[in-house]
Parts: structure tokens; C-alpha cells; sequence
């Protein structure tokens, strides 16, 4: 459908549609059917495994009333189909004292009194919560989750509240909330939630709420098990804001979600979902869901503040619990084994306090070692116990579930770090201006030479090189392996870096930012870059180098060589995991060679060192003609140097 032909098909469904709703039963039965429909896909709404009692909060919203009643069934009947009776129970119980609350205090609900819906419900959240927390003797993670669901009932409340007010962030908050519900529909393996989210990302972009849909959508998405949405969305509508045109922002919308949905390995499933929004984007009324205009400055840094309280949200993260303690494994070993013991009593009661005394000098030597042996235990404990080899495979079973999560919290954690950096990192991207007009007084000269593997049609190595500003720019991506696969892993690591860098970022943080995403896709498929930033004004030039083949600096018959063998990027983050920097002149004719694994060795080292002429090219073709081993890896040689010159 044209972008011409969208006004005149809205109009005609908008008369139709006024037509049928001015009735007054009709206008009534309309309302509770989106009220309905409403609970119903918030009652999918979850944060990891922990479900979120937002129809609670649009009913305590909502006010005493019929809509609100239509908003508590819907999502009743919502928790039965996605999540069971019993997982639903909690929710539907709050929610039933909820409107119980509405029908006695519902006058109370007004402007002067506008927390006491958000703390009713987050207070009945609570009280039903503690039946269920007796019942799991309030273990941490019941405890947890049940903190979650009181704040996202009474949170959910406040800010529905103002949605349905008209106040426009609250209105996308809703937004994003619904996605997030969504998310538990895949009708046909299609997942309903991931399709919306990219449909109102899609038909934002042409408003100035474009990034703060998609950064909504993509933590909404994110939360319902999405992984690497929170990234793709963001990172989709700041590209297509570099367009000027509204074909132009949905050509790079479209092509920077098929990268990055590559990227972060996402799969075919969440690019299906984004195709299928992005055709459903032309049928929404953008104006009339988000109530703006074209963007502008003042809402990209309004956009750029958002992604920066969303990264510091995701960086403050919640302290981290002890896991549980070793006398939970012995209570959880003692349950398996010993319960249909004769000598239950006498051990577990009578004796208690020579047990627990017992099992507590086992528990450092048991806990340091991740693994309980016989000599941990005391001898009187171990002549006395009955199933003793029983007991200690039941502890060593329990330690492995206890090692198991805490790898999978520590995986977490980590992702959620990498999360956090990405939205920081595009937050000072899109505060950043560049001058690209600058007048500069270097020409560079760049000469690429390459050979497949065993001279196999596709390489796995990539370059790039392109202009910015008064700096030039050379990428070069050595793909994890050979062949298409090794191709297409380096060329989505040189899109997503040359893309960053145009929207503001600067090397190092694009680097890391590529860092985060592998870390994200946790696939151990990754790209090592060579990244040279060389500045046309003054010559001088600074190197990034992370997991690539040493590079070397040709100047007057002398090399040096630059870099160390390191680890590729996507095995962490902190410290100790970045890109190594090293800051060099090219402003006296210098050659700044780059190499990939096959092009690399003592011969082309040898090659370098002997080279005497001047030409990139030259130098560039006789170090991929002497490399070593020719039939058993990618070969590619990059060779920069500045001419001085003037360019327009």
C-alpha cells in the first residue's frame, strides 16, 4: 500500500467506524471488548519466568465499572491459557480482592488520591503473594518474585493511570506492555508479541517518539525471551533516523533489523516477525498512536536520555543472593533419602543439634570442592548413617544444581551488563556532532589484495574503508572459519561497526558494542577486526585491534610490529576484555599494513621488512604471494598510507 493512499483508506474506515461506535450500546460493548482484549494479552506479561499481574493493574486503573470488571475476566481467562490454574492463581486471587476494593472504596480512586489504587494493588499482590511464599518456605526466589509482581502491579497501575489520561509516554509504556503480553501468542509459530513490537517500531519512524517506541518495544521484547530484540530495535530506528526521506528511513529501518537480527542470532523466527510488522506498520495510524510530529533535536535527545536511564536501570541490576546454603542441600538430601530412614527421628530430631553440628565442619572442605566426599563427614555421623552412599549422592546431585544456577545467574548477569553498555553507548552516540565538512590536508591511499582458502570462491575475511568527517576509516573482519559462513560473520561485523561509527560512536565502543552482541547470541560464532581511525588533518592515526593478526608500520626501512596474539571479542566483559589501542603517526608517508591469520607468518613478516618501493598495492600483492601455508586459511592484506593533498 502507497504512502499516498493510507489517508484516504483511514478516512473511510474512520467515518464507517464513527458511524457504528456513535450508538450507544454498540460504543459500550466496543470498550469492554478492548478492555477484555486488553487483560486477556497483558496476562502474558512476564520478566524472565516471573509473571507480571499487569491486568490487575489496568483494572485498579481502569476505576470502579463494567470496564474494569472486562479487564479482570480477560485476564483471568488470559493467566488459564497461558500460564495454567495454578501458575494464574496468584494474579486472579489479587485481582478478585482488587475489584472487591473498587466496589467498596471506588469513589476514593480520584486526582487527590491518585497512589491509593497503585498501593491497593501492589498491597493485595503482597498478602495473596505470602500464602504462596509459606507454602515455598520463603526461598529467595519465591521472595524475589514476588517483590517483582508487587512493583509491576503497583507501577502498572500508576503509570496505566496516566496512559489512559492521554499522557504520551505513559501511552507507550502501555504499548510496550501489550507487546510484551503478546509475546506468550505464536499463532502458526509466528510470535504475535515480536511482530507488534517491530509494527510500532516500523510505524514510528517517521515521528519524533521513534526511538523511544522502539527502545520500549525492544525491552518489552527482551523481557518476554526475546534475546537481542533490546538491541535490534534501538539500534534499527537510530540508523533509519540518518534518512532524511520516509523511504529512505524504512530502507535503512528494515536492512539494519536484517543485520542485526543476523548479528545477534535472533533466528528466522524473529525475522519473520519482523518482516510481518514491517508490512503491518503501513496500516497503523502513526499519528494517532503516538501523537507526534517528524523528529527533530530536542527529541533525539530526548530519545538519547531514555536509552541512557534504560542502560543505568539495566546497570544497577539487583544485588546478587547468596545461593543457597549448604544446610538447603542437606535439607533437600535429607528429604530424598533419609525421610523413609527408621533413624529419621533420631537424627533429624531427637539428635538435630549433633547433625546440623555434624553436616556444618563437612560444609567448607564440601563447598570449596563443589563435590561431598566420606572423609568431610565426622566418624560418628558416617558409622551412624544408614544409607550413607545414598545421602552423598544425593548432596553431590544437589551441588550440581546449585553450580548450574549459578552459572546460569552469573550468564545472566553478564548479558544483562552487555545490555546496559549497548544502550549507553547509543545514548552518547546520538549526543554526539560530527563536522563533515572540514577541510583536510591528507589523501588516503588504500591497496586491499586477497585470497580464498585453497582458492575457494567466497573468502572469509572483509574490508571496509569509508569517510567521516576528517577521519578515514579501514575495517578489515577475519570471520570465524571459511567459506559463506566465515563471510557473512565478517561482513555483519563490519555493517554493525560502520554503522555505529556514522551515528556517532566512536572505535572502541563500537568494538565493545560488537563485543556485547556476541556476547548476547552466545553461539561462539564471532569476527576479529582491525580497526584504523586515521585523522586527514593532522596524519597522526590510532589502530584497534581485537583477537586479529598483528599488524606492522613500514616507515623508511624500518618495520614495527603492532599487537599480540588475544582472544577474540565475545568471552566477556570488564577490564580485561577490550580492543588493544595502540596510537601511531602516517603523516611522513608511513605504511600501516593489516593482515588476516593466512596472510600473516615469518615470510610475510620477512616480505615487510625487505619491501623498499612505496606503492600500497605493490606491498599489499607480495605479501599475499609469499604468505605461508597458501591452501589453509583466508588471506587478505590492507595497506594505508596518507598523500598530502587537498580533497573537496
Amino acid at each position: 500500500m502507497s504512502v499516498k493512499a493510507r489517508p484516504a483508506v483511514y478516512e473511510a474506515v474512520r467515518q464507517r467506524w464513527n458511524r457504528w461506535s456513535s450508538h450507544p450500546a454498540a460504543g459500550q460493548a466496543l470498550r469492554l471488548a478492548l478492555c477484555a482484549g486488553a487483560g486477556l494479552a497483558l496476562a502474558g506479561s512476564r520478566a524472565g519466568e516471573i509473571l507480571l499481574p499487569l491486568p490487575l493493574a489496568l483494572a485498579a486503573a481502569l476505576g470502579l465499572g463494567l470496564n474494569s470488571f472486562a479487564a479482570y475476566a480477560g485476564g483471568c481467562l488470559g493467566y488459564a491459557l497461558f500460564w495454567g490454574m495454578d501458575a494464574g492463581l496468584h494474579p486472579m486471587a489479587a485481582g478478585l480482592l482488587m475489584e472487591a476494593c473498587l466496589c467498596i472504596f471506588g469513589g476514593e480512586i480520584s486526582g487527590e488520591n491518585r497512589w491509593f489504587g497503585p498501593a491497593m494493588a501492589a498491597l493485595f499482590t503482597v498478602l495473596v503473594g505470602l500464602l504462596f511464599l509459606l507454602e515455598r518456605r520463603f526461598a529467595p526466589a519465591a521472595v524475589w518474585s514476588l517483590l517483582v509482581m508487587a512493583l509491576s502491579a503497583g507501577g502498572g497501575t500508576a503509570v496505566f493511570t496516566q496512559a489512559l489520561a492521554g499522557a504520551r509516554l505513559p501511552r507507550l509504556a502501555l504499548m510496550a506492555a501489550l507487546v510484551n503480553g503478546l509475546s506468550a501468542v505464536a499463532p502458526w509459530g509466528l510470535p504475535l508479541g515480536a511482530a507488534a513490537g517491530f509494527a510500532l517500531s516500523a510505524a514510528a519512524l517517521d515521528g519524533a517518539s521513534s526511538l523511544t517506541v522502539s527502545a520500549l518495544g525492544g525491552v518489552a521484547l527482551e523481557l518476554g525471551g526475546y534475546a537481542g530484540c533490546g538491541a535490534v530495535l534501538p539500534l534499527a530506528a537510530l540508523l533509519a533516523a540518518a534518512a532524511s526521506r520516509p523511504l529512505g528511513r524504512r530502507g535503512l529501518w528494515l536492512g539494519g533489523v536484517t543485520a542485526a537480527v543476523l548479528l545477534t542470532g535472533a533466528g528466522p523466527v524473529v525475522l519473520t516477525a519482523a518482516l510481518v510488522g514491517f508490512a503491518a506498520a503501513w496500516l497503523l495510524p502513526a499519528r494517532r498512536l503516538f501523537g507526534d510530529a517528524a523528529a527533530g533535536p530536542d527529541s533525539q535527545s530526548a530519545a538519547a536520555q531514555l536509552l541512557e536511564g534504560l542502560g543505568k536501570c539495566l546497570a544497577l541490576g539487583r544485588p546478587s543472593q547468596s545461593d543457597p546454603e549448604a544446610a538447603a542441600v542437606f535439607d533437600r538430601a535429607a528429604d530424598q533419602v533419609c525421610r523413609l530412614c527408621s533413624r529419621f527421628d533420631l537424627c533429624w530430631q531427637k539428635n538435630l543439634g549433633e547433625t546440623c553440628a555434624a553436616l556444618d565442619r563437612a560444609t567448607p572442605a564440601m563447598m570449596a570442592r563443589g563435590k561431598a566426599l566420606p572423609a568431610d563427614l565426622p566418624a560418628a555421623f558416617t558409622e551412624g548413617c544408614c544409607h550413607l552412599e545414598g545421602f552423598l549422592t544425593a548432596i553431590n546431585r544437589c551441588l550440581d544444581d546449585l553450580a548450574f544456577r549459578r552459572q546460569a545467574r552469573s550468564r545472566l548477569r553478564e548479558s544483562r551488563l552487555a545490555l546496559g553498555r549497548q544502550y549507553i553507548l547509543l545514548s552518547q552516540a546520538l549526543r554526539r556532532r560530527r563536522d563533515d565538512h572540514e577541510p583536510v590536508r591528507f589523501v588516503p591511499e588504500l591497496a586491499c589484495r586477497g585470497r580464498s582458502r585453497g582458492d575457494a570462491p567466497l573468502s572469509g575475511d572483509e574490508t571496509a574503508s569509508f569517510r567521516l568527517g576528517r577521519h578515514y576509516y579501514v575495517l578489515l573482519c577475519d570471520g570465524m572459519g571459511a567459506g559463506r559462513a566465515a563471510r557473512a560473520e565478517a561482513g555483519a561485523a563490519i555493517e554493525i561497526l560502520r554503522q555505529l561509527l556514522l551515528t556517532g560512536a566512536r572505535p572502541g565502543e563500537a568494538m565493545e558494542f560488537l563485543n556485547d552482541l556476541y556476547l548476547l547470541r552466545d553461539d561462539g560464532a564471532f569476527s576479529t577486526v582491525d580497526l584504523v581511525e586515521a585523522d586527514l588533518v593532522s596524519g597522526e592515526a590510532t589502530l584497534y585491534k581485537w583477537g586479529a593478526a598483528p599488524s606492522y608500520l613500514k616507515r623508511k626501512g624500518q618495520m614495527e610490529k603492532i599487537g599480540t596474539a588475544s582472544p577474540p571479542p565475545g568471552l566477556g566483559v570488564g577490564e580485561e576484555h577490550r580492543p588493544e589501542e595502540a596510537k601511531l603517526s602516517l603523516a611522513r608517508g608511513e605504511m600501516l599494513v593489516l593482515v588476516s591469520d593466512g596472510a600473516g607468518g615469518e615470510v610475510a613478516e620477512r616480505f615487510i621488512r625487505q619491501y623498499g618501493g612505496l606503492s600500497p598495492k605493490e606491498l599489499a600483492s607480495g605479501i599475499i604471494s609469499c604468505s605461508q601455508a597458501p591452501g589453509e586459511d583466508d588471506r587478505t592484506a590492507a595497506v594505508l598510507t596518507l598523500r598530502r593533498g587537498l580533497t573537496l
